[in-house]
């Protein structure tokens, strides 16, 4: 009983903060509308959010599991009208229509593919190793700029609040795997945790503002 119980309440707030993680994409919108521009920012984080949301929607509905459900239809909407903002203000509007495109066709693909495979065993597996996949891809990005905080011995760059979300979201999921004795969600979390305190850890050893040049040389002396 305490286990269920146990179960229910770490699902519960894993899927509360995720969707408050999915919502801070309102204040990055908000930012291309007061701005009337998405400038030189990448609509890949959108789209890839929505392919990722996509296949675990998916995923949840072939395992069944509610949770899994409730939160990615909630982040395939968001993601989706996250989309359709950055469209309306990129300049680059061929560009995200192309990259738009792939990840719709990859997402039928995977949706006719679930409507025509007889084993369910074999399809929940296939489901999970694609959506795992893509969600390490997702989660790992921002480690591609620990060369230059390194290099810079500053961490101005990495949006601390987003990382220590993923933290929080990636450890709940992990746990929640762990009690369902799901492996397609406990190891992809384990990893998207370890590397966000990987990335936390920069905070503790950086400062957050550059240091000028002088700086720099009475630290490496």
């Amino acid at each position: 009983m305490f286990l269920t119980n146990f179960n229910e309440f770490v699902a519960n707030l894993a899927v509360i903060t995720t969707i408050i993680q999915f919502l801070s994409g309102i204040l990055v919108c908000r930012q291309y509308v007061v701005n009337r521009t998405t400038a030189e920012a990448s609509p890949l984080p959108f789209i890839c959010g929505f392919l990722s949301s996509g296949l675990w929607l998916l995923y949840g509905i072939c395992k069944p599991d509610s949770k899994i459900i409730i939160v990615n239809v909630v982040g395939v909407l968001l993601m989706l009208s996250y989309s359709i903002v950055f469209y309306v203000y990129t300049f680059k509007k061929s560009s995200v229509l192309k990259q738009s495109l792939v990840a719709i066709i990859l997402y039928l693909v995977m949706v006719v593919y679930m409507s025509t495979e007889i084993d369910n065993e074999i399809l929940l597996v296939r489901l999970g190793y694609s959506a795992c996949l893509l969600t390490l891809l997702t989660i790992s990005a921002p480690m591609s700029k620990l060369f230059y905080v390194i290099r810079t011995k500053c961490t101005d760059c990495l949006p601390f609040p987003m990382i220590f979300m993923s933290f929080i979201v990636s450890s709940l999921w992990f746990i929640y795997g762990c009690i369902v004795q799901d492996v397609f969600l406990s190891i992809p979390n384990f990893i998207g945790a370890s590397l966000a305190v990987a990335q936390l850890s920069l905070f503790v050893v950086y400062p957050s503002v550059p240091q000028t040049p002088l700086l720099l040389k009475m630290t490496e002396a």
